[in-house]
């Protein structure tokens, strides 16, 4: 089985179903599934080959969804492009990847420079020469040629890492349909799903399609994530399910306190992709009800390392990211490699037929991240002995100062208890007298405000003296990547240009 079947089984059995909904378009099983054999086989015809290496940019919308699912029916390699990086960021990993066809959809197509192979405009004309509807056309009734085997690689995903440098990731066939078949077996969906896709499709809120179309839901579209617009969307088209990163999460807590709607629908409101605020996932449970989940994995182990439903994230915790995923092993390794038993802070690793096959062209960076099997994801956390997750941070993001391990992840989740406070960031600087001294930068919510004193003394307060910042720098935005994560670098570097006045030793 490879990951298209999960869509031909429902095509089979429920055709007039409804498969995607973008707007006032309502798309049957039926039909989705003869648009993306249709071009499916138009891929292969542009690009001379059976499996070529197709990447794809653009937003949320049914003709982008078309095209994801036709590179899966070609047995093609899909690459995946963020919209929110710039020109410059895009290009350089086109010409890395070097696809043989580049599907984008017209309103990104000024961020298309210097390409040269084939290129298919989605949202184009059918007489656009380069439209991909008309490719669709000419081969509507044909079905491509199959020639993938299940160890063969599906995608190729870039991820910046901490590092900041970019790799494409490797996943094969194996490694989807495990994801696919965990996220079925984890959160139990069904065909009374409509799964609402708020963040970028190209990105994790696209590794829920395949299991939704898989259990014979809707997957709903939408290129407007404003929290208002996706607030609307769950009420109007009763929603139970999606996917969001803390950023988003905390846009809808706040739009939902202002702006109330009809959530009722909702069964499955999954956080992942960055660290989230206790203080903030209380909140949303308060606010949306028992309906709060988790996911934990990396594009190295997409999605599903671990996972938690609402009925098991509940109490002490709600701040853990769940137990290990259904089809894979967890392991808390010391730095020796050696597995830590229950309650004992180490790296997050894991292994099984969820992991990647390597980094593309990078060797050395695959053999230093999969050991022994075991693949090395730089995260600290512990499994408590019931087998639930808790995540401390990357490993290098330790504070150690004057002598005592702070980890950010914990004064973070104190400074998220302020009512002022948005979202923070903490990172160490170094000093001549702590070794590296405690920062942190805070952005407010909107309309509230706070001082740097009166936010240190609840640090104070809540964490001690020793884990309390020695400075707190007050900022309209924090630093973000093109997927939402705070960038804890590029924060601690723009707080060491802006300078600090440093309260004197205690």
């Amino acid at each position: 089985m490879f990951p298209i079947n999960f869509l031909h089984k429902t095509v089979l059995s429920s055709p007039d179903a409804t498969a995607a909904i973008d707007g006032d378009i309502r798309c049957s099983y039926r039909t989705l599934g003869v648009r993306s054999d249709a071009l499916g086989c138009g891929i292969q015809a542009v690009a001379g080959k059976p499996r070529p290496i197709v990447a794809m940019l653009g937003p949320n919308d049914l003709e982008m969804l078309v095209a994801l699912l036709a590179i899966h029916a070609s047995g093609s390699v899909v690459v995946p492009l963020n919209i929110r990086n710039t020109a410059h960021e895009l290009d350089a990993q086109v010409s890395f990847v070097k696809p043989d066809v580049l599907i984008v959809h017209k309103a990104y197509l000024d961020k298309v420079l210097s390409f040269d192979g084939t290129v298919l405009v989605a949202g184009a004309d059918s007489d656009d020469a380069r439209a991909m509807v008309a490719l669709e056309q000419k081969y509507a009734g044909k079905a491509p040629e199959w020639q993938a085997e299940l160890k063969d690689m599906s995608g190729i995903k870039f991820t910046g890492g901490s590092s900041g440098v970019p790799k494409g990731v490797m996943q094969s066939f194996q490694c989807v349909n495990t994801m696919v078949n965990s996220l079925l077996l984890k959160f139990d969906l069904n065909s009374e799903d409509r799964y609402l896709c708020a963040a970028p499709m190209t990105h994790a809120a696209g590794a829920f399609i395949l299991p939704i179309l898989a259990s014979g839901g809707a997957v709903v579209m939408t290129a407007d994530s404003s929290p208002g617009s996706l607030l609307d969307l769950i009420e109007n088209e009763e929603i139970t399910a999606t996917w969001v990163p803390p950023t988003l999460l905390y846009k809808l807590i706040d739009e939902q306190k202002s702006s109330p709607r009809n959530v009722a629908s909702l069964q499955h409101l999954i956080w992942g992709g960055a660290a989230a605020s206790p203080a903030r996932l209380l909140e949303a449970r308060k606010l949306f009800g028992p309906v709060v989940e988790a996911i934990y994995g990396q594009t190295e182990a997409p999605m599903m390392l671990a996972a938690g439903t609402a009925n098991e994230l509940q109490g002490e915790r709600l701040t853990s990211v769940g137990k290990a995923g259904p089809m894979t092993e967890l392991g808390i390794l010391d730095p020796d490699g050696q597995c830590l038993p229950d309650n004992e802070l180490g790296e997050i690793c894991g292994r099984g037929p969820l992991l990647m096959d390597g980094y593309l062209e990078m060797p050395e960076a695959t053999a230093a991240t999969i050991r022994d099997g075991w693949l090395h994801t730089g995260d600290l956390g512990m499994v408590d002995s019931d087998g639930f997750l808790f995540i401390k941070g990357r490993i290098r993001d330790v504070v150690i100062t004057g002598g005592f391990n702070v980890y950010p992840a914990d004064i973070e989740a104190v400074l998220a208890q302020h009512p002022a406070v948005s979202d923070s960031i903490v990172f160490g600087v170094p000093d001549d007298y702590w070794g590296e001294r405690l920062e942190a930068s805070v952005e407010l919510r909107t309309g509230e405000t706070a001082s740097t004193e009166e936010l240190m003394s609840h640090c104070k307060k809540l964490a001690g003296p020793v884990k309390t910042p020695k400075y707190i720098h007050l900022v309209k935005a924090l630093p973000r990547s093109p997927v939402g994560k705070v960038l804890r670098r590029e924060a601690r570097d723009a707080a060491m240009n802006r300078g600090s006045a440093i309260a004197p030793p205690e």
